[in-house]
């Protein structure tokens, strides 16, 4: 049986099913958490997997911001796809959150080191990724509008966490 595709053709239809993205994106730093995802261990190269800043306690944290932004969508709009796209969003998010840290170790790039563009759209890229494998189709318009959107909203939000102490750096 082949997958049927739930195709995302509106801005707001497609900001609903991203929203929980940045919702979970932005919700581990205010977590702090102390167990580390890749429980400090070295990849082949020697450089941590993912480093001190991927915890447990965030990538909980960033699940269930997300995962409940989906669900009171799909209560505000009686659309309850919102919901179940809420989960898949979010859990696309933090793997795309782990693989740019991944990335980021592999570079030589250290903890908080600016990357440009993968450090403002790892998280949508990944939510769009499963998305996709979930069934929803961004169509082109759509996929470019939010990842614009997308930036630009995580570098407001990284510079409000910066103002307000959540971060050391405004990226």
């Amino acid at each position: 049986m082949a997958l049927e595709y739930k195709y995302v053709d509106g801005i707001i239809e497609g900001f609903l099913i991203i929203l929980p993205a940045m919702f979970a994106n932005a919700t581990p730093v205010i977590a702090k958490g102390k167990r580390p995802v890749d429980f400090r261990r070295n990849f082949i190269d020697g450089r941590r997997l993912l480093g001190d800043g991927k915890t447990w306690e965030g990538l909980a944290a960033g699940m269930l911001a997300g995962t409940l932004t989906g669900i009171i969508l799909a209560v505000l709009t009686g659309n309850l796809i919102l919901a179940y796209a809420g989960f898949i969003a979010s859990a696309g998010a933090m793997l795309g959150d782990l693989a740019a840290s991944f990335i980021k170790r592999r570079l030589g790039l250290s903890r908080g080191a600016p990357a440009p563009l993968l450090d403002q759209l790892n998280f949508y890229i990944g939510a769009v990724a499963l998305l996709y494998l979930a069934g929803f189709k961004f169509t082109l318009w759509v996929f470019t509008l939010l990842a614009i959107l997308s930036a630009l909203l995580h570098i407001a939000a990284n510079i409000i966490a910066h103002k307000t102490g959540l971060k050391n750096v405004p990226w």
